[in-house]
Formats: C-alpha cells, sequence, structure tokens
C-alpha cells in the first residue's frame, strides 16, 4: 500500500489538537495547538502522557499511515502521538509478530541536521544492547520523507502510570532502580547521557517471571529535542529536560555528563522511596530555582521507615554539585543494592545488615574517588570467592566453524552483548571472514548459535607484550530480538562469575614491580595500562580494574610512607588514563591528536554520532592546517597503487593518510572496505 503524501488534502477531518486541516501524524502548525479536551490522560509507548488523547476507533479512521505496509510490517492502529512523532502499533501479517514504529513529525523532518541527528542517536541507543533499554530493529524512510524507526513493542505501562495507582512496595522500587543503573551504566560506558530521565520514560513489562522488568526508553530525545532549533522543548522555553528531574547544571546550561543523570536518578528514587518529589512549584522557575538553591528535605521526615543509610544515598545523588554526587551508576547502584539487602533481610525476619553511616569530613570512597574512572559494578562490589568445596565454574566454551576448515573448541576470553574474544594459539582466522559459532553456557537451554566477522587479531608475540590473551575477536551480525535476550543473560551470568583474586607481592617483589610501573608513567596511556591501540572498551575498563587492585596490594605490601606516596602516584596516573580511554568521547580526542585511527574507529563502533566526530574533525584540522593536505596526497597514492594490485603498498599509504586525518570517516571506510578484499 502506498503511503499518501504528508500534506492534508481539501475535505481532511479537523485536527482534535488545533482544529486545522491536516493528517494526524504531522505536527500541529506553531502556535495553533490547543489544550486537549478534559479526560484521562494517555500513556504513550515512547514519549510523554498525553491528555485526553483519541482513542484508537476516533483515529485509525482518519489516519492514512493506518494499514500501509512498513518493510515486513503492517500497520494497525496509531499507540499515541507526542511532541516528536506519531508511534504505531503494527504486526507481521505471517507469523503475527508485533513491533512499534515511530514516524518522525515533518516539522522535525525537513531538517537533514534534524534527520541526521536522529539516525546516530538512535545507532547510539542500539550498540548499547542492553535488555533494559528497548530495542532498535530498523532505521529507514518511506517515500516521500517519512523517517521512521523500528522498535519492540512493549506490553506493559510506564512507570508513572503505575504511580498513579501508589507507591511500589520498597523493595520493588528498589529493584527498578537497580535495573535502571545498570542499564545507565552501560549507555554511559559508551559515552551516551539519557538528560531527560522520568518516570514517562521507564516503562514496566512482565518478563522472566517478574512483573516489574524495566525498559528504559527516549534515548537521547533531550539532544534531538536540541537539534530541532527549540521546537519541542520543554514548557520553560530554552532549557532542555522535564523541570521536576533536571539537575542544576541542566537549569543553569552547565555541562552535562553522566552525573546529570544520577541526579534524575535521584530525584527518581527520592519519589519512589520517600513518596513524592524532592522539589515541588507551582510554576517552572520556581522548580528551576530549587533545583538550584534549596535543599531537599529528608526523606526519613516524609517517610520515617527510610532508614539513616538510604536517606544517604538519596540526599548524596542529589548533591547541587557534580562532584559531590555519585560518580557513576555503577557506585550509586551499588549503594542501592546494600539498601536492597537490608530491606529483604527486614521483611525475611532476619536481622539487616547495619546501614553505613556518612563518611568522615573529607573522605572519599575508593569506588568513586576518580570522577573520571568508569568502572562496571563487578568493579565497584568484586563477587565474594566461592565457599571452600564449592566447585568451580567451568570456562565458556565456544565450537567455531570458519569456512570448510574443521570446526574448534576455543574457551572464551571475553563475552559481550555484541561480540566475543576467543583465546587461540594457532593461525586465527583471517581478518573480515565469516565465522559460524556455538556458544555453551550454564545459563543458556542450549547452545546458542552465533555468526559473526573476525575483526582482530592479537598475536602471542602482541599478547606478551600487552598482558592479553592470543587469539581473535569476533563481533556478532544479524542477532535477533530472541538471541539477543539470550546473549544478555550468558553476559550476565558470566559477570557474576568469581573472579580469581589478584595475589598480595611479596614486599622483596612489590618495590621492582613499582618501580616497572613509574618508567611506564610516561608512555602513552595505552602503554600505561598494557593494552593494544585498538582495545574494545571493555578491554581497557578491564585492564584498569586489574591495575587498580595490583597497585593497592604494592601500597599494602610495601608500606610506609614512601611506598604508598608512590602507589598513590600511579593510581592517579591509573585515573588519567582511565579518563582518557574508558569513555568514548574523551578517546576520541586523545586518538585524534595521537594520529590513532584504530582508536578513533573504536570510538565510531561505540555510538559516537557522525555528527560529532565531523566537528571534532573541523577543530582538529584548524589547529593542524597541513594535515589535510597530506591526507589526499596519501589517499591519492592508495587508489593509484589499489588499482595497480600493489596492496602493499596500498595499505602503506592508507595508513599513512588515516594517521595525518584520523576523523576522516570516508576514509576510514575506504580503508576497512580495502581490508575486507585484502585481508
Amino acid at each position: 500500500m502506498q503511503v499518501p503524501d504528508s500534506t492534508a488534502p481539501t475535505g481532511t477531518p479537523a485536527c482534535a489538537r488545533c482544529g486545522g486541516a491536516h493528517a494526524p501524524s504531522d505536527a500541529c502548525p506553531p502556535g495553533q495547538a490547543q489544550p486537549a479536551p478534559a479526560g484521562p490522560a494517555r500513556t504513550l509507548l515512547f514519549g510523554t502522557p498525553v491528555p485526553g488523547a483519541l482513542p484508537p476507533a476516533a483515529t485509525e479512521a482518519r489516519d492514512p499511515l493506518v494499514g500501509a505496509r512498513v518493510g515486513s510490517f503492517e500497520i494497525v492502529r496509531m499507540i499515541g502521538r507526542g511532541g516528536m512523532g506519531t508511534v504505531y502499533l503494527a504486526e507481521h501479517p505471517a507469523i503475527g509478530s508485533r513491533v512499534a514504529i515511530k514516524f518522525l513529525h515533518d516539522g522535525m523532518a525537513a531538517s537533514p541536521e534534524v534527520v541526521g541527528r536522529f539516525y546516530d542517536e538512535a545507532r547510539a541507543v542500539n550498540l548499547i544492547g542492553h535488555e533494559n533499554i528497548v530495542a532498535i530493529y530498523d532505521l529507514n524512510v518511506l517515500p516521500p520523507g517519512r523517517y521512521y524507526f523500528v522498535m519492540e513493542y512493549l506490553d506493559g505501562e510506564t512507570l508513572a502510570a503505575r504511580l498513579a495507582r501508589g507507591r511500589l512496595e520498597r523493595a520493588v522500587a528498589l529493584d527498578v532502580l537497580l535495573q535502571l543503573t545498570d542499564a545507565l551504566q552501560c549507555a554511559h560506558e559508551r559515552g551516551v547521557v539519557h538528560r531527560d530521565l522520568k518516570p514517562e520514560n521507564v516503562f514496566l513489562v512482565p518478563r522472566r517471571g517478574r512483573q516489574h522488568f524495566v525498559k528504559l526508553v527516549d534515548f537521547g530525545i533531550a539532544k534531538l529535542r536540541d537539534a530541532a532549533g527549540g521546537t519541542a522543548r520543554t514548557a520553560a522555553g530554552f532549557i532542555v529536560g522535564t523541570p521536576e528531574y533536571m539537575a542544576p547544571e541542566q537549569c543553569d546550561v552547565g555541562p552535562i555528563d553522566a552525573r546529570t543523570d544520577v541526579y534524575a536518578l535521584g530525584a527518581m528514587a527520592y519519589e519512589l522511596l520517600a513518596g513524592r518529589l524532592p522539589f515541588a512549584g507551582r510554576s517552572i522557575p520556581q522548580l528551576l530555582v530549587a533545583h538550584l538553591q534549596q535543599a531537599p528535605q529528608p526523606p526519613s521526615a516524609l517517610d520515617p521507615s527510610v532508614d539513616a543509610g538510604l536517606e544517604r544515598v538519596l540526599l548524596r545523588a542529589l548533591a547541587k554539585r557534580p562532584e559531590e554526587r555519585f560518580q557513576d551508576m555503577a557506585s550509586f547502584g551499588v549503594e542501592l543494592a546494600a539498601a536492597l539487602e537490608r530491606e529483604r533481610a527486614r521483611a525475611g525476619g532476619t536481622p539487616a545488615a547495619p546501614a553505613v553511616g556518612p563518611p568522615p569530613p573529607g573522605a572519599v570512597p575508593a569506588a568513586v574517588a576518580s570522577p573520571a574512572a568508569v568502572a562496571s559494578p563487578a568493579a565497584v562490589a568484586p563477587a565474594p570467592p566461592p565457599e571452600a568445596g564449592a566447585p568451580a565454574r567451568e570456562p565458556l566454551q565456544a565450537e567455531v566453524r570458519a569456512g570448510q576448515a574443521p570446526p574448534r573448541t576455543l574457551a572464551v576470553a571475553d563475552l559481550t552483548r555484541s561480540g566475543l574474544f576467543l583465546r587461540d594459539e594457532e593461525a586465527p582466522p583471517p581478518l573480515r571472514s565469516r565465522v559460524r559459532i556455538a556458544l555453551a553456557h550454564p545459563a543458556l537451554a542450549a547452545p546458542l548459535e552465533l555468526e559473526g566477522e573476525v575483526v582482530r587479531h592479537v598475536s602471542p608475540e602482541d599478547a606478551a607484550a600487552w598482558r592479553l590473551a592470543p587469539g581473535f575477536g569476533v563481533e556478532l551480525v544479524g542477532l535477533s530480538p530472541e538471541t539477543r535476550a539470550a546473549l544478555a543473560s550468558a553476559v550476565e551470568d558470566a559477570r557474576r562469575e568469581p573472579a580469581s583474586g589478584v595475589p598480595q607481592p611479596s614486599a622483596a617483589d612489590a618495590g621492582p614491580r613499582l618501580a616497572e610501573l613509574e618508567a611506564r608513567t610516561g608512555t602513552s596511556h595505552y602503554l600505561f595500562l598494557g593494552v593494544a591501540p585498538d582495545a574494545e572498551f571493555a578491554e581497557i575498563r578491564r585492564a584498569g580494574k586489574a591495575l587498580r587492585a595490583e597497585l593497592e596490594g604494592l601500597r599494602a605490601s610495601l608500606g610506609g610512607a614512601d611506598g604508598a606516596a608512590r602507589a598513590s602516584r600511579l593510581l592517579e596516573r591509573l585515573d588519567a588514563a582511565l579518563h582518557a580511554l574508558a569513555v568514548p568521547a574523551e578517546r576520541l580526542a586523545y586518538d585524534a591528536q595521537r594520529g590513532n585511527h584504530r582508536g578513533v574507529a573504536r570510538c565510531v563502533s561505540a555510538g559516537i554520532p557522525a555528527a560529532l566526530v565531523e566537528a571534532r574533525r573541523r577543530e582538529f584540522l584548524a589547529s593542524h592546517p597541513d594535515r589535510a593536505a597530506e591526507a589526499q596526497r596519501q589517499l591519492a597514492r592508495a587508489e593509484v597503487a589499489r588499482k595497480l594490485g600493489n596492496a602493499g603498498a596500498a595499505a602503506v599509504a592508507y595508513e599513512a593518510a588515516l594517521a595525518a586525518d584520523p576523523l576522516d570517516l570516508a576514509a576510514q571506510e575506504a580503508f576497512l572496505a580495502f581490508r575486507r578484499a585484502n585481508p
């Protein structure tokens, strides 16, 4: 079925919101939208509630998209309409599977920049790959210009709708918050900050026997609204966000980072656990002033059952200054998990673990000592060692088939939601070749069949230099939603496996090792951490965690003021390395200055929007005006060598071009295509 043009023809029924004649899926003309008629609030699947939204029966007859085919799906009905676009329920005619499809309003789709950033944000969300974040399956456009993306359909309700019926039990509320901290930590590690956390953007769906499985939606929506020139901003007019949950830096147009989300989640936690929002006001300016200047009322004053430890956690998350909050979601989650354990202990009638009191003045917990260090939850709260006599967990195994070669069983050295690294001391499959993998894991009922592309080799020599396992990395492709969910279960189970402890060295061994690490302080961040220049982000975080544990052990072994001071200086050096490499946006700048195009490629694959890369490239070339010409000369040489069949010379020229201009995405793509053709 052909989708009609977006322009409403003469005779189109009047819009229920503005009275004008236009298609229901289009945005109302500026200044014409009227308050919706009184009626029950209807919660959108992906967006904010629209009071008095028309029921499906009243809108389907007048919406030309209902019944249209979008790829393999047929649009069944409109779910809701918001400031950004319209969301529809669609079904596969043959197998009956359901998805949600969101179309941008024509007014926003008219700007190429907005559409480009919209696609970049959607791609970033998809690359996060966390089970508690809504999955995006497709991005496309219907003629003549209806931009849309296809997402998983969430059959549940928003947290806002659930709260409208009354407060959650404390254990349930803490479980919801813990799911959010895990999802947001994963997003922050990939350089994505939500910036609009609120109960309307948290969906609760029944899954895996739980009635409150969390799905976080509308990632990056604030950035998209900002790019639209203010056409869909909040009621404040010029500030992006939702006033009840906005951090002080948002109210004052300050720099935004992961700690902004910590504040917003702190406001949601206060609302869930104390029974009301931390700040209230009759107007938006009053709310903004409260976030900037007023201290929230102690939660125990509103609900005496809130213990001192939980109160301290909530108030710390709501600190006015970002450096006084939890520095990442992992640290926030550790404290919430402790509160949940105390709550379960009370409910079970067993003595609860004592609430941790406030730290001494000036003390900073080790887990959050560095604002820049991005740690996984396991790095902050390591799993306890197995009990004596407990059977050891078997390592992950995978059966690998490459081409016509016989299958081999290899150990999995690292597993993520998008790939895995296989230990292999023999000849690995060629780069860019396809492999089939059967992954066996106790969390899986049967081996998981996967397909991927070999994207990295680590030779035994490189492994010895970088302190890694030799082998090859595989990037998974063609993952279905069911496979993604099964893989996520395996990843989460692997995270819970106890890690081998770092043995504490003797005083005789500690001195030479400390000196060895001190000799590396003047090298690059990669060499200091002992990772390759194209290391994945998970690899960098793992190396940082291991080195931190080793340095703490060295400090304890050496003793004395001098040894402690030396180890402390190395810990500061470690923080600097993690700040530069563990966050995609920071690593992008670091690798650009060093001409490390492989590191830049890692940042792009981690979800850095192309628009941001191009902006950084303009800044880079402005400060290095000779680099662009040199890169073009080398690219011309590479093209000539490629046409002459001299792959070696072409590879050298490509490397030189990208060393001169590492942020040239077109050159990155050309080199990638060349490597695929010449492995």
